[in-house]
Parts: structure tokens; sequence; C-alpha cells
């Protein structure tokens, strides 16, 4: 996804009402989902911190150590949490780029970014912001029956959909594992089908771990991702790695996020 619409606790309705009136037991079961979600936010230090500790300031470098050449993408990015204006320092070149609510920009305005800068703006955040980033108005919740094993442990699993008017790519879905016992999310797997990608259907599914988490500001974030390919819901070998540093929140203003003039 690249646009979230961001929604209070009070929503709940808006899941319900959203559902086809197949009965008790299915409606149930899209509560359970979100509820367990909601477990895992308040696990992972709860609205209120993630919402009003500030800026969100973090590096985030990218190893596409399955392609060769092997390619790297290595940010330095501002995130407002809650209106998702952001901007991003390219390591090593002078370029910035980023998105608000006038849309997305970049400076200078001939320089080259890929991935698109327009979908990178918010990729990082969406990873690194699990499982925070779920709490949205477009989002239907679906505990799943079964759970799934990574490295020796069970976890639970809630699959997340989006509404038809959600962002760039509502038919993206995500699967979070959720520690049953801690309520942590501890990995994710999921497909990319934005358009800006030129992807026509949706692409192949990607496990991506959350490692090492951290507590910044009451807040427990991962310092590291592992992505693995998947086939047939199966988890297969790792593909790529992700290193994250200097994750810390700002005071709300102190980066400026506007659209440079």
């Amino acid at each position: 996804m690249n646009t979230f619409k961001l929604s209070v606790l009070s929503g709940i309705g808006i899941f319900l009402t959203s559902c086809s009136d197949d009965g008790a037991e299915k409606k149930a079961e899209v509560n359970e989902g979100r509820d367990l979600v909601m477990a895992s936010i308040k696990a992972h230090g709860g609205l209120d911190q993630w919402y009003g500790n500030g800026q969100l300031q973090f590096r985030w470098t990218y190893h596409m150590t399955d392609l060769e050449p092997q390619i790297i993408v290595d940010t330095t990015q501002t995130v407002d949490t809650k209106s998702l204006a952001v901007k991003h320092e390219v390591e090593g070149k002078d370029i910035e780029f980023g998105k608000n609510a006038d849309g997305y920009w970049i400076t200078p305005p001939d320089a080259t970014f890929k991935p698109p800068y327009q979908f990178w703006s918010l990729t990082p955040y969406y990873f690194i912001g699990i499982p925070f980033i779920f709490n949205d108005e477009g989002c239907h919740f679906e505990k799943l029956a079964e759970q799934k094993e990574f490295q020796g442990k069970m976890y639970d699993q809630v699959k997340i959909t989006y509404s038809a008017d959600s962002g760039d790519s509502p038919d993206d879905y995500y699967v979070l594992l959720i520690d049953p016992e801690t309520k942590e999310t501890r990995g994710t797997y999921y497909t990319v089908t934005n358009k800006i990608l030129g992807r026509k259907k949706v692409g192949p599914e990607k496990f991506l771990t959350l490692d090492g988490l951290t507590d910044v500001s009451g807040v427990k974030l991962a310092s590291g991702h592992k992505t693995y390919t998947m086939t047939d819901g199966v988890i297969g070998e790792q593909m790529r790695f992700t290193d994250i540093e200097g994750v810390r929140f700002l005071p709300e203003g102190t980066v400026d996020l506007s659209t440079p003039k």
C-alpha cells in the first residue's frame, strides 16, 4: 500500500458493517482477527505512543542480494506518523524526495531514483511500522484457522486485505505472524501490486521478518529485516536483508516535510 487512511479505535463499526452477512460466525472471525492485531499493537507500545512521539526518523538500507549486480537502496527518512508526510535523503547523493498532502516530490527535479521514488516514499515506513500501520479504516481482518511455523515456533496468523478505494494498491494483502504468548508481530508475508511499478498482476508472495525488536521511546520496532521467498505458502530461502539504523523519534516539526520551493 502507498496511501493509508488513518483511523481511530472506535472505527470497529466500519469493519463489521463492511463484511457480508454470512452469519455471526464469520463476523466473530473478523472481529477476532482485528482484536489480535490491536493486541499486537498494544504489545508493541500502543497507539498513543506511536502517534504521540513526534516524527519517526531512521536509515533503511535494503540489500537486494538476489539481483545481479546486487542492488542496495539506502536512504535516511523522516515520517510524521499521523499525516504520513515523509522526506528521504539519499545516502551519498544530493537527492531528496518525499510525499505530503500536496503529492510526491523530488529534488533536483531531474533526479532519478530506483525503484520509483513515488513507490519508495512510504515503503520502508510500512515495514518498520508493522503492526501500527494496520490501524487503518480501509483494512479488513481475518484470523486464519491454522498457525504457521517459522524457525521452530508456531505463530497465529491474521490476513489483512483492503477496501477497493484504499490507496495505490488495494489488491495487496499481508498475513501477520503474531506470537500467541507475547502478541508481538515477528513476521509477515505479503504481495505487491502497485501500479507505479507497472504491475499488471499480483506479484509473488515474500516473507519478511521483524528482527531484533528494540524499545524506541516506548515503542518496539524492528532493528532489521530478512526477506525470504515463498512458494505455495511455504517459506523458502533468504533472498534479501535490511539494515535499520538511527531509529529515533524527534519533536514534531523538527524536520520540514513540506515540498521544497
